[in-house]
This record gives C-alpha cells, sequence and structure tokens, in this order.
C-alpha cells in the first residue's frame, strides 16, 4: 500500500467513528387513549442519556400506523427534565409544528438540546382535531435523532413486560363513558353460583367500562386481592373475572374491562414514599393487569394526605405509564375533589378522573348541586377537559349525619316497592320492621336527570357505585334502566 494512502484512510475512519454518538435513547408509548378535539394529548416518551456537552440538533418523527391522517392539527415537542412525567401545566416547550395546518406523516423539530449524563424526558404530544373518528388510531416513531457533531441516532422502543406487540394508541371509542364498578364477591352473590346473579350479556351492551374492583396492595409493593367477604379472596376474584369475561365474550360486548385498586390507604402512604417502592409497585400492577387482560386500571386511594403525597403519587402514575409502555392499557383515578383536590402533577398522568359526588353527611348525601360543584372543580381548579371528568352516581343511600350506615338500592325498593320515581329519602327498617333513621338516596327521576345534565354539557360520562345493588335491568324501577335511557353505549353501526 503507498503510504500516500494511509493519511486519507485514517481522515475516513475519523469520519465514520465520528458519526457513532455516545447518546442513547429510548422510546416508549405510553398513552393509549385519545380523544377528539384536545390539545396536548401526549403520544410518545423519549428517554435520552448523553454526555456533558452533547447537543440534539434534530428530532425525526413519523405519524407510524396511525389512521388520523389529517386530522392530527398539531405536533408539539415539550421537555420535563429529568422527571419522567408528562407535566402538561408546567411543561417546557421546545418547539411546536405549525397548528394551522395538519401535520405530514413524517415531521421534524430543530433544537439545541443540551445533554448530560443524567435522563433527560422530552415528550411528544399532539393537538387532536374534533373531527377525528372515534377508534382511530394514534401512533407516533421517532426515526432518527440528529447530533450536533454530525452523528445520528435511532432511538429503542421500548415495551412493557409481557409483549410482544405493541397496541397502538386510539381515539376512545364512545362519545361518554358510562363506567360501573363491580365487586367481585356481587358476581356470583353470597351463595354457591355459578353463574352471575345480576349482571348479563346485555349489561355488556350498554355500558361502556367495567371496573373489576377486586385488588389492593402490601406496604412492599406487592399487588394483592381484597377482601371478598370471607372464604378464599384469590377463588372469588379469579372466578368473578372469568364470569365477567365470559360475559364480554357472549356479548360481543366493546366495553373495557378495567383492573380496579383500593382499600390501600395505608399500603400506598408507605410504597410510594421512594423512587424504589414506587417503581416496585408500578412493575407489579402493569403486570397484573398485562397477564389478566385488562385494558384499564384504576385506582381508588382515599386518600392522601398532602400535597407531597399527591406529588408523590404523580411520580408513581408516571412510573406506571412507563412500565405499561405500549399496552394501550388506560389509567384512571376515583377521587373525592370536594375533599382532597389532587395536584396538577397527579391529573396529568391519567386518562380520566372519577368523581365520587356522594356520601355526604349532610341531609341529602348526593345532590344535584354538589354534583355540577365537582364536575366544575374539575375543570376550573384542576384544568381537566371535559372528556376525562366522568361524574360519581350513588346506587346507595347514606343515613342523614353519618358515613357508615349505609343501603343498597334493592334493598331500599325491597322496603318501599311502590317507591316514586321523584322520592329520594326514606326511613330504614330495623329488624322488627319498626321505622328506622333516615336515608337519602337517588332516585330514578334525579339519576336521569343528573345524567342528561353531564350529555348535555359535554362531560365524559357518569361512574356507579355501587351497580350490584340495583333491580334486575328488566325492572321498571331499575336505576340502570333510568340511566341508560339517557346514556347508553351507541350500537355498533
Amino acid at each position: 500500500m503507498s503510504m500516500k494512502c494511509v493519511p486519507a484512510i485514517f481522515s475516513l475512519l475519523l469520519g465514520a467513528l465520528s458519526t457513532v454518538s455516545a447518546a442513547t435513547i429510548e422510546a416508549r408509548h405510553t398513552h393509549g387513549v385519545f380523544y377528539p378535539g384536545l390539545e396536548d394529548q401526549a403520544v410518545l416518551q423519549l428517554k435520552v442519556v448523553g454526555t456533558p456537552g452533547e447537543k440534539i440538533k434534530e428530532l425525526k418523527f413519523s405519524l407510524g400506523e396511525s389512521t388520523t391522517k389529517g386530522k392530527i392539527k398539531a405536533a408539539k415537542l415539550s421537555s420535563s427534565g429529568n422527571r419522567n412525567c408528562f407535566t402538561l401545566h408546567t411543561q417546557n416547550p421546545v418547539q411546536e409544528k405549525a397548528a394551522t395546518k395538519s401535520v405530514k406523516e413524517s415531521f421534524s423539530f430543530k433544537t439545541d438540546i443540551e445533554l448530560s449524563d443524567k435522563p433527560l424526558y422530552l415528550w411528544l404530544s399532539y393537538d387532536i382535531a374534533p373531527t377525528v373518528k372515534r377508534n382511530a388510531k394514534v401512533d407516533a416513531l421517532c426515526t432518527e435523532v440528529k447530533m450536533a457533531d454530525g452523528s445520528t441516532v435511532e432511538p429503542q422502543v421500548v415495551m412493557a413486560e409481557g409483549i410482544t406487540e405493541r397496541e397502538v394508541g386510539r381515539v376512545y371509542p364512545f362519545p361518554y363513558r358510562i363506567v360501573p364498578y363491580y365487586r367481585p364477591r356481587w358476581v356470583k352473590g353470597w351463595g354457591k353460583s355459578t353463574k352471575a346473579i345480576h349482571l348479563t350479556p346485555e349489561h355488556f351492551t350498554l355500558f361502556t367500562d367495567l371496573i373489576h374492583f377486586a385488588y389492593s396492595c402490601d406496604a412492599q409493593g406487592k399487588v394483592t386481592y381484597q377482601w371478598a367477604g370471607g372464604g378464599d379472596n384469590k377463588k372469588t376474584v379469579d372466578g368473578a373475572l372469568e364470569e365477567i369475561k365470559r360475559l364480554h365474550t357472549e356479548a360481543k360486548s366493546r366495553a373495557r374491562l378495567i383492573a380496579g385498586f383500593g382499600h390501600m390507604d395505608k399500603q400506598l402512604t408507605q410504597v410510594i414514599k421512594t423512587p424504589k417502592g414506587r417503581r416496585t409497585l408500578a412493575r407489579n400492577m402493569a403486570k397484573w393487569a398485562i397477564e389478566r387482560g385488562y385494558q384499564g386500571i384504576d385506582i381508588d386511594w382515599e386518600y392522601p394526605d398532602s400535597n407531597p403525597e399527591w406529588n408523590q403519587f404523580g411520580l408513581f402514575l408516571a412510573d406506571l405509564r412507563e412500565e405499561l409502555a405500549g399496552t394501550g392499557i388506560s389509567i384512571s383515578l376515583a377521587a373525592s375533589v370536594n375533599y382532597r383536590l389532587p395536584t396538577l402533577i397527579v391529573t396529568d398522568q391519567i386518562d380520566f378522573i372519577l368523581t365520587m359526588s356522594y356520601g355526604s353527611q349532610a341531609a341529602q348525601h348526593s345532590t344535584m348541586e354538589r354534583y355540577q360543584r365537582e364536575a366544575n372543580i374539575c375543570l376550573n381548579k384542576l384544568h381537566m377537559p371535559k372528556p376525562k371528568v366522568v361524574l360519581g352516581l350513588p346506587f346507595y343511600s347514606n343515613e342523614q349525619g353519618k358515613l357508615t350506615d349505609q343501603y343498597g338500592y334493592s334493598q331500599i325498593y325491597n322496603w318501599y316497592p311502590n317507591l316514586k320515581p321523584d322520592v329520594n329519602t326514606f326511613r330504614a327498617k330495623k329488624k322488627d320492621g319498626s321505622d328506622g333513621p333516615m336515608h337519602s338516596f337517588n332516585g330514578r327521576k334525579l339519576i336521569s336527570e343528573k345524567c342528561q345534565w353531564a350529555k348535555d354539557n359535554d362531560f365524559g360520562g357518569v361512574m356507579i357505585w355501587a351497580y350490584e345493588t340495583d333491580l334486575p335491568l328488566n325492572h321498571h324501577a331499575s336505576l340502570g334502566r333510568a340511566m341508560y335511557k339517557v346514556l347508553r353505549q351507541p350500537k355498533k353501526k
């Protein structure tokens, strides 16, 4: 070889080496539920680790498997620094594509982002047109990242443990939600029934989501079964899930099945205090839902007692998002916003909130006024968009002035079979048949009016606690029947 060739070859080698960056980039599809007409809907998280002095000059994206082409009005890139949560209300915008034009199939952001050896989190979010079709796919891929030194990095797509094929996010398929909570002991009843005693395939064609309220956790972050009324909790809960799935399949239902976690105040208070505890619980909870085929996770804490606890909870929810990457599984939260107000870091992480607009010691424990007030708290104090606000309806009574004495609606009707639709109070009966204390509840007329108000004002729908206490669906006095006359799962076209 001629010596004259050596410098040229050496130069080529240096050029080749200079195209290799030390930065690593992980891409996670963290949000699986999207809504028509909403801005700043997170679709992709990028976790970037580099060396001090490195800079990102350009990020290239594509719409991936999206069927929403022409309906994504703007794509935005923002940073949450070294915190992995999508903080909509405190985000640091990096760049926004023109909101006046639809985002094309491929697009890029010119940037000047300096890296360090600590993780940096970037978020891609979309503004979606109100005319987008229900169930349309919403996707994004980061195809290339160019560095200031001319090198390029191809992000590695990271998916949740236990999945081999990514579930592309979708526009929520219904115009509103009808979300009953269902406790496992009430699926087959307290006896030895082999089939459901209340739920029918028809129910699954009417509501949109069902929360199987069955799980809890311990202080070490392990998922546990809730108390199920004695006996073998695991057998009861797993048997209830099997029956729910059978009915769901028989109905050919589009309703989503959600894993409900609750009765864990002391445990959650302990486990979310540390990053290790938060990550352990997030990983275990995600794995639990994935293995059992749930399409959502709902958490009913009741309650974080301070803003620091709420913020720790928000960081946990962000960890849960990461552990669910690519699954399309939603995250929701039950909250009594009239009592303990979530912080914005919490509400930014969830797909929808369920207001517990009931359970007051007042003469009427669930008034229309309270229902509307809590809806407006979600809008004005939590800054949540209407489609993410699902308003709570009680299918049970509360003793006036107390919170410990309650009766399900079917028991109320058994005492008063001539109950008028507009009646919202009654006297409980003692064991000897004599009159007991006054109770309040929501009769058929008030349930119907609340559903109509949510529909007329474009809120995200209604939630029911506790759905299993209702009369059979074909009974003329059923609260569910009154509800479904106003709100119901639209028939499949």
